[in-house]
């Protein structure tokens, strides 16, 4: 297999890289300090790349760029500003839901909306009850009349704040299981419902929210796909989403690598370059073992999502491993830096902060870990 990235692949990576060194970087360490939510205005500033609607074909508005090119952006971005990669990817799932399960007027509707920038998307289904479990949906939708009825809550929304336009999964026939799951559109501008912004560890400027439903009424037309097939919907894309993840990890773990090395040749101690001690050079061997390790995982399950080829197995590893690995590698930038590095001075305690959640977002390391012994030996583990 050749990891060898073309030549086009090489040019846009360095442009976005220059981009973001110049036009986002310098605001990133005020903007999290002081928990202030990202705008649409520095979302707009990454659409010209593709970060929106990337992966769309170029006659719906999209980038018509292929997953390992778009992951390698998502990459660049991450290793900068991750709360950015949050409130980008939000609203770029949405993009993707519309472009394919999306009318032809739900698409003439939205999506120019979405890719220019002028709405923030959110997509719902986790609940305070319903996390790994995700056919146990309990916000249900009844119609009555020409209107669906939504009631429930949902938890840990990313944009859920300030979304303007999102997808919230609830059971309309728990009879039928997960058949009964229906996906629909909410505008936050014409729905009645409530968010209250969650206080967490990390990426504090991209707000995560609950959202509270109590007889939001919202139009019948306002599905999205057909009626029951919210549940495939939402998990049709989770393969593309544990790969991503994967990169994501990577573009964090290579800001903790470049950190740790810059602060291994400044910092002197015993008259010398710490960088000099042969425990801290094995240490930075390690990690960035780790990480080429982390990203020839990536580029395998990316590869063969590219292909369409069934990836769920690497795509398992990748996430799973990614994650982990990113931790340790972030964790020992901290112990580089020594008390610096638990000082919110140096980038790497927020780098931390933000890496941590990746264990269980899109599913715990548990869960994949059960997923990768049902590929490998053919019996579930799941009751």
């Amino acid at each position: 297999m050749n990891f060898e990235l073309t030549v086009e692949q090489k040019i846009l990576k360095d442009s976005v890289r220059k981009f973001l060194e110049k036009e986002i970087a310098p605001i990133v360490d005020d903007y999290e300090k002081n928990h202030t939510p990202i705008t649409k205005e520095i979302v707009r500033k990454t659409i010209p790349f593709g970060f929106i609607g990337g992966l769309l074909p170029e006659k719906y508005g999209g980038g018509g760029l292929d997953y390992i090119t778009y992951f390698l952006m998502i990459e660049e971005l991450s290793r900068v500003w991750p709360s950015l990669r949050a409130v980008v990817s939000g609203t770029n799932l949405l993009a993707t839901y519309f472009y394919h399960y999306g009318t032809d007027s739900q698409k003439e509707k939205y999506l120019p909306k979405i890719l220019n920038g002028d709405v923030t998307g959110f997509f719902a289904l986790t609940e305070p009850n319903v996390g790994s479990d995700a056919s146990n949906i309990e916000t249900t939708a009844t119609l009555r009349d020409d209107k669906w009825i939504i009631n429930g809550s949902k938890m840990f929304i990313t944009n859920g704040v300030d979304g303007d336009l999102g997808i919230v999964l609830a059971q309309t026939d728990k009879s039928k299981g997960i058949n009964g799951i229906t996906a629909f559109i909410v505008e936050k501008e014409k729905a009645d419902y409530h968010t209250k912004a969650i206080e967490k560890m990390g990426m504090h400027s991209c707000p995560t929210a609950e959202l509270y439903f109590e007889n939001c009424e919202i139009p019948k037309g306002n599905v999205l796909g057909n009626t029951g097939d919210g549940l495939r919907l939402g998990l049709d894309f989770l393969n593309t989403a544990r790969v991503m993840v994967n990169f994501i990890c990577s573009g964090v773990a290579q800001a903790s690598l470049d950190a740790a090395i810059k602060y291994a040749r400044e910092r002197k101690q015993f008259g010398k370059e710490i960088g000099s001690f042969q425990l801290i050079q094995a240490k930075i061997a390690e990690m960035a073992t780790k990480l080429k390790a982390m990203k020839l995982m990536g580029l395998e399950a990316a590869s063969k999502l590219e292909r369409g080829e069934n990836c769920r197995l690497e795509a398992s590893m990748a996430k799973m491993f990614g994650s982990e690995t990113a931790l340790e590698i972030v964790d020992t930038a901290i112990q580089i830096h020594g008390g610096y590095g638990y000082s919110r001075e140096f980038q790497v305690e927020r780098l931390y902060r933000d890496i941590r959640h990746f264990t269980f977002a899109e599913g715990t390391s548990e869960i994949h870990r059960l997923l990768i012994g049902r590929q490998l030996i053919g019996i579930s583990a799941f009751i």
